[in-house]
């Protein structure tokens, strides 16, 4: 299988591709692209025989070619990636995958959605030095590995407008050769660091010129990484073991001209032996491990595949976080935008209807209460909107502020106010008082960059205060425009009522929807202070009856449905991944919220029917929920694609009367 590649750019390290695709016997180059059609001929012309095109967007149509090398400067890796994907074409894309980890994340989400092969382009770990190193730790060569020191850097002239030195085009050490010891460290290590400390200067133009980090692993294992484009350092890599070490004094291009590549064993009380070898040329070494991958119809390489390559990312970001380094394209009130132009609402999934809202609601809201950076919340929300949501839920008080100002510049870049629903929520606990509501409002408005908000929610109860009080000053702020529908979060069955009883008899607007928990598994104790839940049968009769929307928070009970839940039942005290923000559940709060018997048979029953479906566990618990018999709306509060793209396939489970009432224990009298 002879495998057909295009390439996007024409720099010098799309040569060194070009002139490995060439010499290949399982590959062929057939196409070169540039943003300047002169340019692309000039190369074209040292390769005969191949097509030049003037627009990446052109080569991406080409039907004849099998896979795209990405040679961009990394700013554009993301974009092309994702667009060569959905154009059917396999990628490999230069390092680092993406500017940061959201970026890597919707790159390989991409990749397992159109069924392609893509890989970030470390050519380091297709070579026989690296494959050696690593098959030596294995054998204990050198004992237990305790300490890794790495280092890539180089002194560049100092240029503010080029690649290197510019914050634009995503200038710096880091991401431009920090990369690699960073990937080494993880390789050697075998898993993900539990902390990152760094120092490192920034220059006028706000780029790392050089900067170091400390990564810590369990067991105590260390490393030290060093990068820069203003020193020259040493460029080296030393293993640290407890009975020897590795000295690799190149294990970045790995071998010279020639193909041949050393390194050095040390054991303790033995002579130094020297390791070598030699092999093919770096890139034909990459190029046919890639044909390699794509004969054998994989979509992830066993050498890098797509977690190393979002969590090498992961990684990059808690450096640069150390050191105070962020791109103007990752800051709210500069970035760049969607990644693929235009976001657009289509028809909501699953529309229903709120009362006194002018818009369908998609059945599934998005919760924005998690986000770490503009560039994750970017990249969650826009797939939202591509899986067919239009519904935003936050708070006065998430993020101090800080989840409204991201939601406000992520609709106003994408001119989305008017097609998005957007839920507000403000007076909570200390300040659940009506007197808070305008002035809460007034900030929120800022923050979001619209002057209403469509449904608005009361965060906390205050039963000290007459319900009278609360929805006068929500009629108030509805009839001033600022409001459309409101609610209660958090407020009780006879509260509700008695403000809708309040407000029928004054001719006022009352509640149409209220926010309280409801899912599969029943909270034992209270999350957090204050909170309550609608699980009762008597309040689901009365949403039922009067045509009240619950719109539910924790709607699949905080990851009791997820195989993380599974170890801590089974006392194996591990995590599922790594977090992603910084609103996790913790084992304790799971023990102590969910931790059930009745809870425990209804994952029970809940594991029977996605047997039976095909399907995960966690799709059936949202889909009980989605499928009560009143208007419920369930928040969902993702941190990864993977887990959107879930709970809108949880939408297409039907389930029966039946088997909604078997999987909430009704058999046993346990409902309520």
């Amino acid at each position: 299988m002879t495998i057909r590649w295009g390439i996007l750019a024409t720099g010098r390290i799309a040569t060194a591709f070009a002139d490995a695709a060439t010499a290949s016997v399982h590959n062929e180059l057939h196409a070169v692209a540039s943003r300047s059609e002169e340019r692309a001929r000039r190369f074209a012309d040292g390769y005969p025989g191949i097509r030049s095109y003037g627009s990446y967007s052109a080569l991406l149509e080409d039907p004849l070619i099998d896979a795209v090398y990405i040679a961009t400067p990394h700013p554009a890796h993301a974009q092309w990636t994702l667009r060569a994907l959905r154009a059917g074409k396999h990628v490999l894309c230069e390092k680092p995958l993406g500017m940061n980890h959201p970026e890597v994340m919707a790159m390989v989400e991409t990749a397992r959605r159109n069924g392609r092969f893509l890989m970030e382009a470390f050519m380091y770990r297709c070579h026989p030095q690296t494959l050696r190193i690593q098959a030596l730790l294995a054998q204990g060569a050198i004992g237990e590995l305790r300490h890794i020191q790495a280092s890539f850097g180089y002194q560049a002239s100092f240029d503010a407008d080029s690649r290197l030195f510019s914050n634009e085009l995503g200038g710096g050490g880091i991401l431009d050769v920090g990369c690699y010891p960073v990937s080494a460290a993880r390789l050697f290590a075998g898993g993900e660091p539990r902390n990152v400390t760094a120092g490192g200067h920034l220059g006028s133009t706000g780029i790392d010129e050089w900067s170091a980090a400390q990564l810590e692993f369990t067991g105590g294992l260390t490393a030290q990484v060093a990068t820069s484009v203003s020193l020259t350092l040493d460029n080296s890599l030393n293993l640290y073991g407890s009975s020897g070490r590795i000295h690799a004094a190149n294990p970045w291009l790995c071998a010279d001209a020639r193909g041949n590549w050393h390194f050095e064993l040390h054991r303790q009380g033995q002579p130094i032996e020297r390791i070598e070898g030699q092999s093919a040329g770096l890139y034909e070494l990459e190029i046919d491990h890639v044909a390699e991958c794509l004969s054998a119809g994989l979509q992830q390489s066993p050498l890098m595949d797509w977690q190393d390559s979002r969590d090498n990312a992961a990684t990059l970001d808690a450096w640069r976080r150390a050191i105070g380094l962020e791109y103007h394209l990752e800051r709210p009130d500069s970035h760049r935008g969607p990644l693929l132009a235009p976001v657009a609402v289509t028809q909501p999934a699953s529309a229903g209807r709120i009362a006194h809202l002018d818009k369908p609601v998609s059945r599934l809201v998005m919760g924005c209460d998690n986000q770490p950076s503009m560039s994750h919340a970017a990249v969650m929300w826009d797939d939202y909107i591509e899986q067919g949501g239009n519904c935003f839920d936050t708070a006065y008080i998430y993020g101090g502020g800080s989840m409204e100002r991201l939601l406000g510049h992520w609709h106003r870049q994408r001119n989305l106010r008017e097609q998005i629903v957007i839920i507000g929520k403000g007076a909570h606990t200390p300040d659940n008082a009506p007197e808070f509501i305008a002035p809460q409002l007034d900030e929120s408005l800022q923050r979001l960059q619209t002057d209403y908000v469509d449904l608005y929610f009361l965060h906390r109860d205050n039963l000290d205060i007459p319900v009278k009080e609360f929805v006068d000053a929500l009629n108030a702020e509805r009839n001033r425009g600022r409001i459309r529908a409101f609610g209660g979060s958090n407020w009780t069955l006879p509260r509700i009522r008695a403000a809708n009883e309040y407000a029928a008899a004054e001719g006022l607007q009352g509640f149409t929807a209220v926010s309280n928990n409801f899912s599969l598994a029943r909270m034992v104790t209270p999350i957090w202070p204050g909170v309550e839940a609608a699980t009762s049968g008597e309040f689901r009769a009365y949403l039922r009856s009067n045509g009240i929307a619950l719109l539910p928070w924790s709607s699949q009970a905080r990851g009791f449905f997820t195989p993380w839940a599974e170890s801590v039942i089974n006392a194996a005290g591990a995590r599922e991944g790594r977090a992603l923000t910084s609103v996790e559940p913790t084992e304790d709060e799971l023990r102590r919220v969910w931790f059930s018997e009745a809870n425990f048979e209804r994952r029970r029953r809940a594991a029977s029917l996605a047997r039976e479906n095909g399907v995960d566990l966690i799709q059936i618990a949202l889909a009980y929920v989605a499928q009560q018999p009143f208007a419920c709306f369930p928040l969902i509060g993702p941190r990864q694609l993977s887990e959107t793209q879930s709970c809108f396939a949880a939408l297409q489970i039907e389930l029966s009367p039946a088997q909604l009432n078997w999987l909430d224990l009704s058999d046993r009298g346990t409902s309520d």
